[in-house]
Parts: structure tokens; sequence; C-alpha cells
């Protein structure tokens, strides 16, 4: 079944996530294989349903933007659970630093990550171990998922022994053409879905398209980093149909955190320290997060752990952010960064088709 964003985002829109985890399945399966036994039975240590953590990052997102477009998956996630609106100043906001700080909890001033390529090497993570590494060191029978649209992601996920047990990089985006990076992300979705639904404990996905939206085309076309946004927002539904979905069938107890790496300057772009592109968000959604409550003290560096945490794993005292469930590592009295929308907004009852890039090149499936 061919799984191009037209035909994903019409499954999802009638509810048929059942249909689309069928089609990519055998594909999962043949990577992952089925969870380990320990991972769905009860956790004594809680006297509950065994905890499991879907995290979704969303490259280059900003939350006034978000508030713009059509979102009702995300507005529904911050309603359900709790929203931290923050600035990440000074970290850099690249997308490599942000993300390892996020998959170890560590800030790019102890790790020393400062851009996407030359500092950004396997070898620092064997003195700054992934969410994954410490997981299945400390509970092996834990199955743990890295999916990403940015091969970095994988980069990222498969150092250490051990390390994540599934890790897939969904396509790959030759010249970064907006319609390819959107097309990768659904076949992101469609792994992530299929994980879930296989019963992985811990998943971690990563969607690109509106930080690639943000660089191409904010400038000259607002409306379009909104619409990617849009389609982001569909994608997370159909991510979240498989989380409710697993839980009520298997009396899991999940949590569901979304964050995003940096923001876009209204010129589109990122790295500085300007309010646009350090502005950040979390939304955690879950049995230990009031519903519709906003409070700014969780951080992008406070999910690794808070991973441990939910999953009863020893602490980590030296790591620079801390557990959301004890109030997190943020300042929740700064300022909410002031981000206003750029461009005048299309009406949002209108979910704008995607331009139509070049997209020569693009490689959709696993890499």
């Amino acid at each position: 079944m061919p799984l191009d964003r037209r035909t994903f985002s019409a499954l999802l829109a009638t509810g048929l996530t059942a249909t689309l985890a069928a089609a990519v399945a055998p594909n999962a399966a043949a990577v992952s294989g089925d969870p380990a036994p320990d991972a769905t039975r009860p956790d004594p240590a809680r006297g509950a349903a065994a905890n499991k953590i879907a995290v979704i990052g969303i490259d280059g997102c900003l939350y006034t933007e978000l508030l713009a477009a059509v979102t009702p998956n995300l507005r529904r996630l911050a309603a359900e659970g709790t929203l931290s609106r923050y600035s990440i100043a000074p970290h850099t906001t690249i997308s490599c630093p942000s993300w390892s700080a996020a998959l170890t909890g560590y800030w790019d001033t102890r790790t020393g990550i400062c851009d996407n390529d030359g500092t950004c090497r396997p070898e620092v993570f064997a003195t700054y171990p992934t969410v994954f590494h410490r997981v299945k060191t400390a509970a092996a029978q834990r199955r743990t998922a890295s999916i990403a649209t940015w091969d970095t992601i994988s980069t990222i996920a498969r150092t250490g022994e051990p390390h994540a047990d599934l890790i897939v990089t969904a396509g790959a985006n030759r010249y970064g053409t907006y319609g390819c990076e959107a097309d990768i992300d659904t076949e992101t979705a469609a792994a992530t879905v299929a994980a879930i639904t296989a019963g992985t404990d811990l998943v971690f996905t990563h969607l690109d398209q509106v930080d690639i939206a943000g660089h191409r085309l904010r400038a000259a076309n607002p409306q379009a980093y909104r619409d990617a946004i849009s389609r982001v927002d569909v994608l997370v539904g159909g991510i979240v149909d498989a989380v409710d979905t697993r839980s009520r069938a298997h009396g899991e107890r999940w949590t569901i955190l979304v964050t995003t790496d940096h923001g876009h300057k209204p010129e589109g772009g990122h790295g500085g320290q300007s309010a646009y592109e350090t502005a950040s968000f979390v939304i955690a959604r879950g049995p230990d997060f009031a519903a519709g409550r906003q409070y700014n003290g969780y951080s992008l560096i406070d999910l690794t752990p808070t991973v441990l945490d939910l999953f009863g794993l020893p602490p980590v005292p030296e790591l620079d952010g801390k557990s959301m469930r004890t109030g997190g590592s943020a300042d929740p009295s700064q300022p909410i960064p002031d981000t206003p929308v750029v461009g005048r907004v299309t009406d949002p009852a209108r979910l704008a088709a995607l331009p139509v890039p070049f997209d020569t090149g693009c490689i959709i499936g696993t890499v």
C-alpha cells in the first residue's frame, strides 16, 4: 500500500489507524519484533499498570504559530495535559545541540555540541549517555525506539551499548526540499504508530517538515510555515490515537511529551538568541500531569530525567535536567517569549494544500 502524505492524512482523518498499522506492521516487525513479556506487566514498584512513554519532537516549531495554524490535536493534548512555554536562552538554537540535550539531559555547555556537524559526534555520547542507553542498561526488558525524519537523530540513538532497540530514519531528502520532508514525516509517523501498536515502552519520534518550511518558505510565504504545522498536527493525531488505543486495550499507563528544539526568525532560520529563535515549549499529557494547566517550569532538558523517573529507574543527579514530575528545571516565573505571528493568517477553517516543490532525489522508506 503506498503511503504518501495525502493517503496518510486521509487515513488519519477517517480514524483508520488500524488499517495504517497493518500497512506498516511487516516492516516494523522485521526490525523490532514483539515486546519482551515483562514490558507490559504491572510495575510492582508503582502499584499501577506499566508506564509507557511517547515523545514527539517537532523541529523548529513556534507555539504562537501553532496557535494560528489548524492544530486540533496539539491543542487537545495541551488541554488534557500541562503546557510549558519558555526560552532556551542562552542555549545554542540549532538542532543537534537541542535534540542531544533532550536525549541526554545535558545542555550544550556540558557536552560541547554547538552545531550540526563538527561537534555533533558519536564520541560525545560515551561521556554523556543517551536516554536509550540509560533505560536499556537499567531495565533491559524495556523496549525502546527512535524513529526520525532527520538522520542525525538515528546517529544519536545508535551510540552507546546498549542503545535503542529500534532505530529508524524514514527517508533521505537529498536536496532539502519541503515536500520531500513532508513525505518522510508521513513515513516517520506511520512507523511510530506501528511501534506503539507493537507495545514499545519508549518511543521517540522526530518530525522535520516545520523546520524545512521555516528555512525555505517562511520569509516569502509565512502561511506555508503554518500549513506545515497543520500537516504535522494530523500526524500527531494519529500517534495519539495509537497511544490511546494501546492504553485502553492493555491497561497501560501512557505519558505523551511533545517539544521543539528551537523556533524560527520571521525571515526564516535560527541559531541566534532572539525571542523567535529561543522560544520553545513542552506539552506533558499523562496521569502525572494536571489537565489544562500552564506551568512554565518544564524544558526540553527535562525529557531524559522524566523518562527515567516514569520508568522507576535510579535518578542521575548530575544531569542538568530534572524530572517534570518534581517540577522540572526551568524558571516558571520567566516571561513567555514574545513571538507575534508573522504575516496575514489564512482562514483557519481551511487546511491549505502543500506547495508543489522540487522533490527529485526524495527517498521514502527505512534507510
